[in-house]
Formats: C-alpha cells, sequence, structure tokens
C-alpha cells in the first residue's frame, strides 16, 4: 500500500522512479530494517515490482522480512552502489527522484548514468511518513509504554550523591527490560547548572540536594520512537524552582489543549509562548514547543514560531515547554497523537511532586 502510494507521488511529479536509500525509509516501505550504515537501496519504478538491493550480509534477512519488493543480493565483490549504478543506466529512466544521497554517492551516479537526470525528493517520503496509519500508531503506544517505564525509573533513581550516567543507565536498563529495542536518542540526565543546557548529555556530575535534574529520554519499538521529558527537584524545592515548573506545566497543558486537526503548528507554539510571556520568562525559553515523532526522533511537522505546518490527523507530535535561566533549567515534554478534534498524549509518566 506505501509503495502503491509512492507510486501515485512518483506520477503526480512526473518521475520515472524513486531511489530510496535512506534506511528507515526503507523499512517504511518495506517493513525490513538494517543495522545502521548497511548498503540497501530500494528502486522504485513507476512502472513495475520495486526491488530491494542488498550485500551479501543482509540478503538471508532482507528475503525474510521484506515485503512488497523483490529482493536481489549483490554479488560478492561488486559494491552494491555499483550495482545501482548499472541498474539505472540499464533501465534508461529520463528522471529518477532520491530521498537522500550522500554528494559523493550523488556525483558518482551523475557521472555513470549521465542521461538521468536526478532529482532530490525527500518531501515527498516526509510527507507520506508524517501521518500515522494504525499499525504505527500502535508501535507508538508501544515506545510510550516503555518511554514512561524508563521515566518512573530515572525518578525513583535519582537521589544525593548519584551521578548523571548512573541515572541513565538505570533508565535505558529500565526500558530494554520491558523490551525497547534501544534508546530513541542519547538519554540526556543534566542536573543543578546543567539543567540550563537543553541537550546536556549525561556526565560523571555527582548530584546533589538543591538540584534540578532534567531526564531527557525516549523508547524504541518496532523502529518507531518516543520522547518524554522529566524535571525533578532533590530534596525541597526553591519557591523560583517551584514556579518555574508550575508555569511549565501551565504552558504545556494550554498548548496541548489546542492540538487538532488543522490547526497551525505555530499556533500551538503560540499559546505555550504566551503563558510563559505573561511571567516575563519568554525569552529564556529558546526552542521551538515541539517536533514530529515517528522513525525518527526529529521528524516533520515542527510547532515553532516560524512553522509553517498545519496539524493533521495522524500526525505525532511533542508538546515541550522550557525554561533555561543561568544556573537553572527546566523542561516538561509529553508525545502526543493529533486526533481530528482533539489530542491524545501517549506518554504518561507522573510528574515529580514539589
Amino acid at each position: 500500500m506505501r509503495i502503491t502510494t509512492l507510486k501515485k507521488s512518483l506520477e503526480e511529479q512526473r518521475l520515472d522512479a524513486c531511489l530510496v536509500t535512506n534506511l528507515k525509509n526503507i523499512y517504511y516501505f518495506t517493513g525490513f530494517l538494517d543495522i545502521e550504515g548497511a548498503p540497501l537501496s530500494l528502486l522504485v519504478p513507476l512502472d513495475g515490482a520495486a526491488t530491494l538491493f542488498t550485500p551479501p550480509l543482509s540478503y538471508e534477512a532482507a528475503r525474510e522480512k521484506a515485503g512488497n519488493c523483490l529482493v536481489e543480493k549483490v554479488s560478492k565483490g561488486v559494491k552494491p552502489f555499483n550495482r545501482i549504478s548499472k541498474e539505472l543506466a540499464d533501465r534508461q529512466f529520463s528522471v529518477v527522484g532520491f530521498d537522500d544521497l550522500p554528494i559523493a554517492r550523488y556525483l558518482q551516479l551523475t557521472k555513470d548514468v549521465a542521461s538521468t537526470r536526478l532529482s532530490h525528493i525527500p518531501s515527498l517520503v516526509g510527507k507520506l511518513r508524517r501521518v500515522k496509519d494504525e499499525q504505527e500508531i500502535d508501535f507508538m503506544k508501544k515506545a510510550a509504554e516503555l518511554t514512561d517505564v524508563g521515566a518512573l525509573a530515572g525518578m525513583e533513581c535519582v537521589r544525593a550523591g548519584v551521578r548523571e550516567y548512573e541515572v541513565a543507565a538505570e533508565i535505558e536498563y529500565a526500558m530494554r527490560r520491558r523490551g525497547s529495542e534501544g534508546a530513541a536518542f542519547e538519554t540526556v540526565v543534566a542536573s543543578g547548572p546543567r539543567s540550563a543546557h537543553p541537550h546536556g548529555l549525561s556526565t560523571d556530575r555527582v548530584i546533589t540536594r538543591g538540584d534540578a535534574v532534567v531526564m531527557d529520554l525516549g523508547a524504541v519499538y518496532h523502529g518507531y520512537r518516543c520522547d518524554i521529558t522529566r524535571t525533578v527537584i532533590v530534596g525541597k524545592p526553591s519557591s523560583n524552582q517551584a514556579d518555574v515548573l508550575n508555569l511549565l506545566m501551565e504552558a504545556q497543558e494550554d498548548a496541548f489543549t489546542a492540538i487538532r486537526e488543522g490547526v497551525e503548528a505555530k499556533a500551538v507554539d503560540r499559546r505555550a509562548r504566551t503563558v510563559i510571556a505573561e511571567k516575563g520568562l519568554d525569552r529564556y525559553f529558546i526552542h521551538g514547543l515541539g517536533h514530529g515523532v515517528g522513525l525518527d526522533i526529529h521528524e516533520p511537522p515542527t510547532l515553532s514560531p516560524e512553522s509553517e505546518d498545519v496539524l493533521e490527523a495522524g500526525n505525532v507530535v511533542t508538546d515541550e515547554p522550557g525554561i533555561y535561566l543561568p544556573g537553572f533549567g527546566a523542561r516538561i515534554e509529553d508525545t502526543v497523537l493529533v486526533h481530528e478534534r482533539c489530542g491524545e498524549k501517549l506518554t504518561k509518566a507522573r510528574y515529580f511532586e514539589w
């Protein structure tokens, strides 16, 4: 079905074929996910069957898992991309779209297949992926359940005397034990003054009493990712810490109530930003409210002041306002499924009580 939809898009764009080399896009179309860096190529002609070209190491797994395509093993001793060059040259396509090619390979193709024009079409595939179908939503709900497990494990682990990387290890171990395929991205545990770093990756810093600890994490299920952030205070929070956290909860909830089909993404961002601006702290909200999530942890649509996206039912986005003051930062984030008339929070881990 997805390849059929892709072919309709190719016809609309007047393309003869599409060359897919991004491994997550290949998984999206075929159901086969290989290890990072595997030299796979999926050739989808407007007419005829799609073919997945694999090196010998990937062939048996691809033959077992890949659907909606033929699977061809590239002969031992032949460079996989040279095989693609030959295939394109033999087929004599006029215009071929591609999703993701390193510059060296792009230049190689333009030299080897000079009679074929190559057209970069990342948005064509991205447009298909941004609206999740029922199976994808089921996978993302399971990823959210596993993410909640990690968030709760992290909250239980945080205490004075523990190092940031120990908290990250407990988070990832808990998710793995329950069935996560790995971490959706490098787990963030940023404590004390490092909490003001939005992407403060875990270090050997020892957490101390009075610290704010920002934990940003996610699980993976059948390739689909989820994203959550919780901020906890070690011991009794200061009045400033409590005020910031309460403000973030209000901003997040106000934005959440605006999430539904047909709403401009920047309008959702504005809802959260307005709440924070009322307290004069908007200059410390230094990133967009959220981003799409799926096979990648960051994908369209984007919720930011500059976004031109409009939400559609089936989008999965984050709602993550943050405030980063000198020496103290906090963020609260949930992953949200967009419905026709409302949003649905997929992540449900409790907030820390302060």
